[in-house]
């Protein structure tokens, strides 16, 4: 299945208007119910959170979050889907926590951040036996976003995407990863990813630069397929690092294997060589880009972008373009 390059005027008319298909999600008001087992936790508990949503968000992607209030960093992350009647349980783990920490607790729906409440550590507190429960209002999408109408025909899509948004502007090969764990059906965070990934000049033996820095240069960039390969291993999920075309990826959906694209989403235009200090040879493209395809039809593929945290779908002239700079690199992974 291989398609035609785009043209110099087909290309800036996709830029014209956008990469991004998006799939259509009707935002619908909610009420949910969050009840936490504790409050004032000690170090080391898991908090029982359960998230009820009634049967309208039957089926939606439920994801809890939380941070530590000073530093910003992650201290535990759960995700799920909602029972047939809208309930989700979900857990905070305290054992990364600060004995003495104030935590924020946000709860997100197919992917858009609803509410939050804030958890205490103590060493007087417990695990259990004082719970609150909490209502929390807003509007999220009526859907995760995997439709239940194709675009084209023969489709095949893997259940459970979910639009998640990237936290940090160079964290969407992690924030890919979180995607993909999530609908695997055990969550791995981008932050837990980030913390067995090695740094390194050579993005195919560990990540380059700084990943708060600017999306598009080449010295704050990323990480290839391989580094990822061994940190997906110490989290219990098999993965291959393969680099291919359309016809590879359509066998690994198949499979029911959510797939890690990497692209050039600017084209090839600056792309440039680079050897490590033994002669090893790299390429750097300004604006990598990293995706999750979880499915395709006749027309395209269907895609979680971290870089937007929505599902989309994107032809397949445009997406092989794209895919092609980056000589088909590509990571799938299973449990």
């Amino acid at each position: 299945m291989r398609f035609q390059r785009l043209t110099a005027s087909a290309l800036a008319a996709v830029f014209a208007i956008g990469l991004a298909i998006p799939i259509a999600s009707a935002q619908s008001a909610v009420t949910v119910w969050t009840e936490f087992s504790s409050i004032n936790a000690a170090q080391g508990c898991v908090v029982e959170v359960s998230i009820d949503g009634g049967r309208s968000l039957a089926g939606a992607s439920v994801s809890l979050v939380t941070t530590d209030d000073n530093t910003g960093a992650v201290v535990s992350s759960d995700s799920g889907t909602a029972n047939e009647r809208g309930i989700t349980w979900l857990g905070i783990d305290t054992s990364a926590s600060n004995p003495t920490a104030k935590l924020w607790a946000s709860v997100s729906i197919n992917g858009v951040y609803l509410s939050g409440r804030t958890v205490r550590v103590s060493p007087e507190g417990s695990c259990s036996g004082g719970s609150t429960l909490v209502t929390m209002d807003g509007s999220v999408p009526s859907s995760s976003g995997a439709t239940t109408d194709p675009v084209g025909n023969d489709a095949v899509i893997i259940p459970g995407a979910f639009g998640y948004h990237q936290e940090r502007s160079l964290s969407c090969e992690y924030s890919a990863l979180a995607i993909a764990t999530g609908m695997l059906g055990d969550w791995v965070s981008e932050y837990d990813f980030e913390a067995v990934v090695p740094l390194n000049d050579n993005p195919h033996w560990g990540y380059r630069g700084n990943i708060t820095g600017s999306w598009g240069n080449t010295d704050d960039y990323g990480v290839y397929a391989k580094p990822l390969v061994a940190a997906l291993n110490h989290y219990g999920y098999g993965a291959e690092e393969w680099y291919g075309d359309s016809n590879d990826l359509v066998a690994q959906l198949d499979l029911g294997r959510p797939t890690l694209v990497w692209i050039g989403a600017r084209g090839e235009a600056g792309s440039f060589d680079e050897r490590t200090a033994d002669g090893t040879r790299y390429q750097l493209t300004p604006y990598m880009h990293v995706v999750l395809i979880y499915g395709y039809d006749d027309k395209g593929v269907y895609v979680s972008d971290p870089g937007n945290g929505k599902l989309n779908h994107w032809g397949w002239n445009t997406f092989e373009w794209m895919w092609d700079v980056m000589d088909g690199m590509a990571l799938s992974l299973w449990r």
